[in-house]
Order: structure tokens, then sequence, then C-alpha cells
């Protein structure tokens, strides 16, 4: 039982490793603005000072990025606001 748990952690983990390509804020609204119909999901956090945070996928690549302000998300897009997101090691 121990291997198929220790299996099932490491294929986890994998499925974290794929490619997340971090972008500038002004990167990713260009991102946005160049297409229509992303899923974009979006959290916010006030751990020292307000954070915004959002994650789109595209072309299957993760795109995502931090910033202090919040972004201009267009209603051509679907928004999606989460309690938490989850990113791999950097």
């Amino acid at each position: 039982m121990i291997a198929h748990t220790t299996y099932h952690n490491s294929q986890h983990a994998l499925k974290m490793n794929g490619a997340f390509i971090k972008l500038t804020p002004e990167d990713f609204q260009n991102l946005l603005n160049r297409n229509e119909g992303l899923a974009v999901v979006t959290t916010i956090t006030t751990f020292f000072g307000t954070t915004f945070t959002y994650v789109t996928s595209h072309k299957g690549l993760i795109f995502f990025c931090k910033t202090k302000s919040q972004l201009s998300v267009s209603n051509r897009h679907e928004t999606i606001l989460a309690q938490s997101i989850t990113l791999p090691a950097l």
C-alpha cells in the first residue's frame, strides 16, 4: 500500500511540473487582449499588501502573473475567482 501511495504522490508532483510560464502583468494583459473565450482564474491575497494572481491556459501552455494592481479582464473571458491558486515552486 505504501508503494502505491508513493507512486501516486510522485505522479501528482509530475503533473505540477508542466510548462508554467510567468509573464509580466503587461504581457499577460496583452495575451488577454489578443484572444477571447479564455478561462482566467484569479485570486486576491492580502498578506503584506494586496497581490492579484492571474492564471490562464492558451495553446496547451499555462500562463500566470502576479501584480499589485488589478488587471482589466474583458467580459469576452470567463473569470473565476478562486480561494487560492497553487503554483509549482519556480
